[in-house]
């Protein structure tokens, strides 16, 4: 296996897939090979090496691919990511980590919109903010996110997790509108605040806000303590969660540290809920 370092010489103005950029089938590729694999750029496509200038450490112990710099131009970086490791220093942008099945994509800058859209396994931790709709349904799909783990050290946009079926989403700042929107089960933590309309049409699933919100929903009923073996679990599990990712950076465990810092002994307000189509779900609400 072999460690491929892409470092981006400049932008080139116009929206370029980053999708082919997958460890796994670059790493048994030379220097000039992967200079000469084309990118799609809209109908035309673009060489790597007129890119990024490429470095290749053949002694790397797994899979691995670094891109060095602002990528905010590359859309679909790890686009079904199945194995290895995709670091990205800077920026990216939209669709990042699309339909990912495995592996580990870590963003140390922003992601743009669908982040983690629909994906299916694997880590991904975005050390910044992302835009609208991660780990959401492509427009007219039905599913989200199915599986994995997803982590936003920093603020979230609209539709978090809408539509998410399986799997863990942590955001460490703010959510904006409609954040777990239409969830059918799942997991999306919420330490900062949310915006308007969260939980619209949860069927199941869990939606954990360590702030208060202005109002919980009319939708919504309090469902509750009697869970306190459910919640000792559900805490532990999440402190596990929070320091796999924080080996990111220290600035991810910062923002994660209030996950971790729950008090597993010490249940929150529980409401159930959304009512309005016979939902199941359950918002937890850390006084």
């Amino acid at each position: 296996m072999s460690t491929i370092t892409l470092r981006v010489k400049a932008a080139p103005g116009f929206r370029v897939d980053g999708s082919p950029l997958l460890p796994s089938a670059l790493s048994a590729l030379s220097g000039a090979e992967i200079a000469h694999r084309l990118l799609p750029a809209g109908n035309e496509a673009c060489a790597i090496g007129d890119l990024f200038d490429v470095a290749v450490d053949p002694n790397g112990d797994d899979a691995r691919l670094v891109i060095e710099g602002d990528a905010s131009w590359l859309d679909r970086l790890g686009a079904q990511l199945d194995a290895g490791s995709l670091r990205i220093s800077g920026t990216v942008g939209d669709y990042a980590g699309l339909r990912m099945t495995g592996g580990t994509l870590d963003i140390a800058g922003d992601a743009g919109h669908f982040a983690g859209c629909e994906m299916r396994g694997g880590t991904l931790v975005v050390a910044g903010h992302c835009g609208d709709f991660a780990a959401g349904a492509l427009p007219g799909g039905m599913e989200g996110m199915t599986g994995g783990t997803l982590i936003v050290a920093g603020n979230a946009g609209a539709r978090l997790g809408d539509r998410m079926r399986r799997g863990t989403l942590l955001t460490g700042g703010d959510a904006g509108d409609y954040a777990a929107s239409r969830i059918v089960a799942g997991t999306i933590g919420i330490a900062g605040r949310v915006g308007a309309h969260y939980g619209y049409g949860m069927r199941r699933g869990t939606l954990l806000m360590l702030q208060r919100p202005e109002r919980i929903p009319p939708t919504f009923t309090t469902g509750g303590r009697g869970f306190d073996v459910f919640w000792s679990l559900f805490a532990r599990a999440l402190k596990a969660e929070c320091e796999a990712a924080s080996a990111v950076s220290t600035a991810v465990a910062q923002r994660l540290a209030p996950f971790a810092a729950l008090d597993a002994r010490t249940p929150p307000q529980r409401y159930a809920g959304d009512l309005a189509v016979d939902g199941r779900g359950e918002l937890l609400v850390v006084e």
